[in-house]
């Protein structure tokens, strides 16, 4: 079996809390030993286990997590990597949890709601926090445009909304932050203590509060998606928490994107490489190079010595 039909497999067998491998076979209407041969595969990956031909079932999330936090420690020397690998596995979460919802037991809880429509993604976030209002949360957009278009309360759409002890973090798209459109929207949700920052590759619709709620679209990597799901699950909390770090670390304040690059020329000038200025800065390889980019561009040099004279005659002037 392919990757999409084990986790079609998984999924019928969380739903139906299938009991057996003949059980399942039924169920997913397939041949019987092509069904043993993916539940031993799953059983390999941890999403569930075997005694004999009998099943016992995990919850998805603590799998997803586990996965995950095997890929972040085996690949955590290329963090664009590792992103990209976590952002695969997280694909198939959503249609698991939702799985696993439908065949609940009392014993394995594990809270999952989900919402459809035009609003989802505000509707879903204001009826979450407006239960139980967080001390921080932090949201991925991708596409903001509709929402910043049609919002007329002046107030946060955030912090405004829930409680003003909310401490709000938002990561848009390059796109939509400097759009002319969002302008007066940016600047409101500034001014009312809205941290944002911009990314150029958002990788979907997604929040996260700490310790253990998060919402995400029912289809991973949907940028204002129709259909979205909050779960309150610590691990996945955890690892949706270091994915948003990871991209925050990327992206560039709003509002002040031309000084992006000074940490990273300040120690240029005393003689790192480009590499190890990124390290010394807590930045990626791949972020402090496009940093880099952004003050050659900005400066109209060619070489880094040049840009390393122009920045250092600006540092002067100043």
């Amino acid at each position: 079996m392919n990757p999409q039909e084990l986790t079609t497999l998984l999924e019928v067998a969380l739903r139906a809390r299938a009991a057996s491998i003949e059980e399942l076979a039924k169920l997913a209407d397939r041949d019987i030993d092509e069904v043993r041969r993916g539940v031993q595969q799953l059983q390999e990956w941890g999403f569930l286990s075997l005694t004999g031909e009998l099943i016992t079932h995990r919850r998805p999330d603590l799998t997803v997590s586990e996965v995950s936090k095997h890929l972040l420690q085996t690949f955590s020397q290329h963090v664009d990597e590792t992103i990209a690998r976590t952002q695969h596995v997280l694909d198939a979460l959503p249609a698991l949890l939702q799985a696993w919802s439908l065949g609940n037991s009392a014993e394995h809880s594990l809270p999952v709601e989900v919402l459809h429509g035009p609003w989802a993604p505000s509707d879903l976030w204001h009826l979450t926090f407006t239960r139980s209002t967080p001390a921080h949360c932090d949201l991925c957009m991708p596409d903001t445009s509709a929402l910043f278009a049609l919002a007329r309360d002046p107030a946060s759409l955030w912090s405004g909304r829930v409680g003003k002890d909310l401490s709000v973090r938002l990561l848009l798209s390059v796109a939509d932050a400097t759009h002319p459109a969002a302008q007066r929207r940016v600047r409101e949700e500034l001014d009312a203590g809205v941290e944002i920052r911009m990314h150029p590759e958002p990788p979907s619709l997604f929040w996260v509060s700490p310790p253990d709620t998060v919402g995400i679209p029912l289809e991973w990597g949907q940028s204002w998606p129709s259909s979205m799901m909050a779960v309150q699950s610590p691990a996945i909390a955890a690892l949706l928490g270091w994915v948003y770090e990871r991209l925050w670390q990327e992206a560039v304040p709003v509002g002040d994107p031309g000084r992006s690059w000074d940490p990273m020329l300040r120690q240029m000038r005393r003689g790192l490489t480009m590499e190890a200025a990124a390290h010394s800065v807590g930045l990626t390889p791949r972020t402090g190079r496009r940093r880099v980019a952004e003050a050659m561009a900005h400066y109209g040099v060619s070489s880094h010595f040049a840009l390393g004279v122009a920045w250092a005659k600006e540092q002067l002037d100043s």
